[in-house]
């Protein structure tokens, strides 16, 4: 019989355990692993911007993953050099703690959710690490990584994104198919393993009953600002024939950061701000619609939003566009409402069709609430993460 499986996560930057989507992810990867059997320590290299902190406690249990902050503390420096100096120390600390945990035969693999955006000195320290310790990386694939950015410096590619990676992660079927050309661009070969977008669906208490009123919801960054410009035009339809119809966005976007965009929607859109997570949850629920455009684009091809699963777990009808992996989960008028990329007013159309008959979308919603169920529920992919995980510790021995 193997020993119980030992694995590191290193979250890159990121706080824990209260954060936007990649955060969620990290959270919902290591419970799987948890709940599963394996040995799960969360280490905490990133800190929260010193005037929001959302995380307090610098070590402890949350939802039964254990988790440390590597500098003991939660906020970063309130000064600019304050904040480089808290970066290379993190740096400095991961690497001792893998040193000291590999030393010690309790790590037999880590999860580096580092970016693929940009390459980072951080990973460098990582491979050098984890290579001396003969512990294997694993590294999440959730974006379009920067090889694959054809406007991104050329000097930049030419680094392989797979570079440190003995094993991979990925989100998207997309990015499973740039991996699989990488490898065989650059001779690197890494296990890969596919998992989607994750959700706790028991985190929801799904809505019973159509929506009352005429609410559409969109949670998302104002960096996304194509989607809300997308949005915004196809809302255009939609108040044309309900002008009582509001448009809620979550997030950053203000009125100011929308600009011209916020005069479309004057007094029918509410700039609802960073929500704490039960409020944002009852937020879904007490909407009508749930939006997440989606462009047929690169990265819109790559990426497969984490909201996109918390949306069908809340019960509500979702309307987005056929891009990436939509389609392979997702029937138009059966589970969600799925229309063409880039056509704002059949967006805009499916969003009225909701209104128009909202037992209709009720039905969709509830439907769509089983493919959450089925499909992104995060603990039904801890089996798969034991017998990748182990792989991936046999090959290093």
């Amino acid at each position: 019989m193997q020993a119980k499986l030992n694995i590191g996560v290193l979250t890159g930057r990121l706080p824990y355990p209260h954060g936007m989507a990649a955060v969620q992810r990290i959270h919902l990867l290591a419970r799987a692993m948890a709940e599963a059997g394996i040995a799960v320590n969360v280490w905490v290299d990133g800190l929260d911007h010193w005037s929001v902190v959302r995380n307090v406690v610098p070590a402890g249990t949350y939802a039964g993953v254990a988790f440390e902050y590597l500098l003991g503390k939660t906020a970063a420096s309130s000064s600019k050099l304050g904040r480089i100096i808290d970066r290379l120390r993190l740096v400095c600390a991961a690497g001792r703690r893998i040193a000291t945990a590999a030393r010690k035969h309790r790590l037999d693999g880590l999860y580096f959710n580092t970016p693929m955006l940009k390459l980072d000195f951080e990973r460098a320290i990582v491979r050098f690490h984890c290579q001396r310790a003969k512990v294997p990386v694993v590294m999440g694939l959730c974006e379009l990584p920067w090889s694959a950015n054809l406007s991104g410096p050329s000097v930049r590619k030419l680094v392989s994104p797979l570079y440190g990676a003995d094993g991979l992660i990925y989100i998207s079927r997309y990015l499973e198919r740039w991996a699989q050309g990488e490898q065989e661009k650059t001779g690197k070969t890494v296990r890969s393993l596919y998992i989607p977008i994750l959700v706790d669906v028991n985190e929801f208490r799904p809505a019973q009953l159509p929506s009352v009123g005429k609410k559409v919801l969109f949670a998302g960054s104002p960096a996304y600002d194509e989607t809300l410009r997308f949005l915004v035009e196809a809302m255009r339809m939609v108040w044309a024939r309900y002008p009582d119809c509001e448009l809620v966005i979550t997030g950053g976007a203000t009125e100011t950061t929308l600009g011209p965009l916020a005069r479309s929607g004057q007094g029918k859109i509410r700039y609802a701000g960073y929500l704490k997570r039960e409020n944002l949850l009852r937020a879904y629920v007490e909407s009508s619609v749930l939006a997440i455009p989606m462009f047929n684009d690169s990265r819109s091809k790559a990426r497969f939003p984490t909201k996109l699963g918390e949306y069908l777990a809340s019960g509500r009808p979702v309307v987005t566009n056929d891009s990436g992996d939509i389609s392979c989960f997702l029937q138009n008028g059966r589970d969600a409402c799925v229309v063409k990329p880039g056509d704002a007013a059949s967006f805009g159309e499916a969003i009225n069709q909701i209104l128009r008959m909202p037992a209709w979308g009720h039905e969709i919603g509830q439907r769509g609430r089983l493919v959450a169920e089925r499909h992104f529920h995060y603990a039904r992919y801890g089996p798969a993460l034991v017998q990748f995980l182990s792989a991936m510790r046999n090959a290093s021995n």
